[in-house]
């Protein structure tokens, strides 16, 4: 038995790699031009490949209105869907848009080339992203909005960044980035989409949610009345249409058409159809623009003269924050640079975001020089600086220099006293000791007086751990570019993100492990009540065990669970997202436990009920002593399998902010585009399921020799 044993497992191994190599060898084959694909050319001179000749085929998860979403009769509808249409019209195709898809898996399927030629949903052109697909020229200027119910006695997004406070998001965007970075102490919660994640608003279980802004402005004019925007915040980003790295005609073609629609005018006549304004001129800035400043000593180039940036100045001092005599109102944030987290972490490059509103006392400030405490020093004088006014971004043109540990910033054409400036600047390290941090400085208005700049907020900075250390390991291996220049294998088998995700997830498996480990027991008392029952002489407690049964196991889970979390807050019931998780999984399971108990209770013969009888046992005593025990031997290898059918379905959690597993891979994924996390999941589920099966299946094997040496 043991060599058969050796040998099964030698032929699962070699079968396991036959498939990993047939699988690679199939990823080399899409890495090409693409025979499959058909060309295709909006010109002579611009050659491309597409799925499925004469048609352009679009993925979109369909659930952004007014972009993209499906209308009664499920057809695409929206901005995105009509600009598409015109797209694919000036290159002679006919538009093709798939059913909706998640959000996290539009990316890695314009990156594989095989299902999909572009994804066009709303997505954000970031620089994480542009390592796995291209970018077009951006179509759509986008700012954050910030919404909660009203009557909230919430007025600003500051007052929210405070404890007990939870505020929603869509899982992988940029949103949940901004909330991250700028809500620090509040808690953020994640969802599969943006109607999710206002009803979690609506409902109670949330108190505000952080989306981009025309999406929160339709939803809140049309869909969610109820609710209010308190803050319109400008971020600069920018919305591209994704097309894969080995189709870069596909790009060149689309921009081409981009650009003739802009040209005709057509653009803003759809522009204004679904939105009621003209668009921002600067929507037409190019992708490279939007996605990182200039690499020399220049900050990003003004879209505007000098003049044009005074009469933006004039309007700054009516934002959000008013301006004072003196410089005042300083922010600074830093952007997560932990893979596979959300930590600021010291000795690391990370891009830091600083504001302030100049003095209305002081004159026009010509000079800013940003110091960092010791031990934090700037990489690069990649700078760029925006003067902000409401929801209008107006870049200024300046230089920087680094001079030790500070940075420090002129501006060809002094900012105008009461202008709200924003600064962001990448290549910042922050010690490498664990900390919190502000940043100083000082600052030169026009007539040559220098002023120290008031301290920002506190960065809170983490030590670098063994997971950052190890990816950097892996970024200066030779092999590793070679393993991740395959497709299959750099999509599915990443070497930096396998690491990441298998830190990453172990919180939200935990998670999982929790749900699963205290929902079964729970469900198990619930589902022998409930399987007695059904069993009764009594047709009133009949007609209950029968009912609870049939509804539990009739209703979709992913709808049970909806209807928990959105509607017991709604009755006052406002239970934390984890006790409730458990609670909805335990009563799901134990309606199917009930049928296992009273099939496994009714295959005992009724001489054993008999012979407990007649040694003068009651029928509690009987059922407990020997029907049970009986049953229970009998049931176990179906119990088995509803524990580890527990276990996977705790990832339908993930659709209603509970952090488990799914949700973690779920935001690793849509923010990295890669499947590697969801691979690294599914290796935390196996850990659990295949050990347990085994053991289980021993236990049965010697029940069965037991029961038949007492026979």
């Amino acid at each position: 038995m043991r060599k058969a044993s050796v040998r099964t497992s030698l032929f699962i191994l070699l079968a396991a790699s036959a498939v990993l190599v047939a699988f690679s060898l199939i990823g080399c084959s899409f890495s090409g031009s693409g025979d499959s694909p058909e060309s295709g050319s909006s010109q002579d001179s611009v050659d491309y490949t597409l799925i499925e000749e004469g048609k352009l085929t679009v993925a979109s998860d369909l659930a952004t209105p007014p972009f993209e979403y499906a209308d009664d009769s499920g057809e695409p509808q929206g901005f995105t869907v009509e600009l598409m249409g015109m797209i694919a019209e000036r290159l002679g195709l006919e538009l093709n848009y798939l059913p909706a898809q998640k959000f996290d898996g539009i990316i890695p399927s314009v990156k594989q080339g095989v299902k999909t030629d572009v994804g066009a949903c709303n997505i954000t052109i970031t620089d994480e992203r542009k390592q796995e697909v291209d970018f077009t020229d951006p179509y759509m200027d986008s700012n954050q909005g910030v919404a909660v119910a009203k009557d909230s006695g919430h007025e600003q997004a500051s007052d929210l960044n405070q404890a007990g406070v939870k505020v929603a998001v869509q899982s992988g965007t940029t949103s949940e980035e901004w909330a991250l970075e700028n809500l620090p102490q509040a808690q953020t919660v994640n969802f599969d989409d943006w109607t999710a994640a206002f009803t979690a608003v609506m409902s109670g279980q949330c108190q505000a949610v952080v989306c981009d802004l025309p999406v929160e402005q339709w939803m809140v004019s049309n869909s969610f009345t109820d609710m209010e925007i308190i803050e319109e915040i400008s971020t600069g980003e920018q919305f591209g249409i994704a097309v894969s790295k080995d189709n870069p005609g596909l790009t060149q073609a689309i921009n081409e058409a981009l650009a003739d629609i802009r040209a005709e005018g057509i653009y803003d006549e759809l522009y204004e159809k679904w939105f009621g304004a003209a668009p921002s001129e600067s929507a037409g800035a190019t992708a490279d623009e939007s996605a990182s400043g200039d690499e020399g000593s220049d900050a990003a180039a003004s879209n505007t003269d000098a003049s044009d940036a005074g009469e933006s100045a004039d309007t700054a001092t009516q934002s959000s924050t008013e301006a004072q005599g003196v410089l005042s109102s300083v922010t600074a944030t830093a952007r997560s640079n932990e893979d596979g987290g959300s930590a600021v972490l010291g000795g690391i490059a990370t891009r830091l975001a600083w504001g302030c509103i100049t003095g209305t006392d002081e004159g026009d400030v010509s000079q800013i020089t940003l110091q960092l405490p010791d031990g934090g020093s700037f990489e690069d004088t990649s700078v760029e600086a925006t003067i902000v006014s409401d929801l209008d971004r107006t870049q200024v043109q300046a230089q920087a220099r680094v001079s030790n540990s500070s940075l420090v910033i002129d501006f060809d054409q002094p900012i105008p006293a009461g202008s709200e400036l924003s600064i962001e600047v990448e290549g910042v390290l922050f010690p490498s000791t664990a900390g919190a941090y502000t940043v100083g400085g000082a600052y030169t208005t026009s007539d040559g007086t220098q002023h120290d700049l008031p301290e920002s907020p506190t960065i809170a900075v983490s030590e670098s751990t063994w997971v950052q250390d190890a990816v950097s390991w892996l970024d200066n291996q030779a092999w590793v570019d070679a393993w991740n220049s395959n497709p299959f294998l750099g999509m599915f088998f990443k070497p930096q993100y396998v690491v990441t995700s298998i830190a990453s997830l172990f919180q939200g498996w935990g998670t999982a492990l929790l749900v699963t480990v205290i929902g079964f027991p729970l469900a198990i008392p619930v589902g022998l009540l409930f399987a007695f029952l059904k069993m009764s002489r009594n047709r009133i407690l009949r007609a209950v065990g029968v009912t609870y049964i049939n509804l539990l196991r009739g209703i979709p889970l992913f709808l049970q669970i909806y209807i928990a979390f959105f509607g017991m807050p709604m009755l006052g019931f406002n239970l934390p997202n984890l006790p409730l998780g458990i609670a909805v999984m335990a009563v799901n399971t134990s309606a199917y436990l009930a049928e296992i108990f009273r099939a496994g209770i009714e295959s005992i013969p009724k001489g054993q009920m008999e012979a407990a009888s007649s040694l003068g046992m009651n029928k509690i005593q009987a059922m407990g002593l020997v029907i049970i025990p009986q049953t229970v031997r009998r049931v176990m290898p179906t119990m088995t399998s509803e524990f580890v059918m527990l276990y996977k379905d705790t990832s339908l959690l993930s659709s209603v902010g509970v952090m488990e597993l799914m949700m973690f891979s779920k935001n690793l994924t849509a923010t990295t585009g890669n499947i590697t996390p969801y691979i690294c999941a599914a290796l935390y589920y196996l850990v659990v399921t295949i050990p347990l099966i085994h053991v289980v299946t021993k236990a049965e094997k010697k029940m069965a020799s037991e029961e038949g040496g007492r026979q």
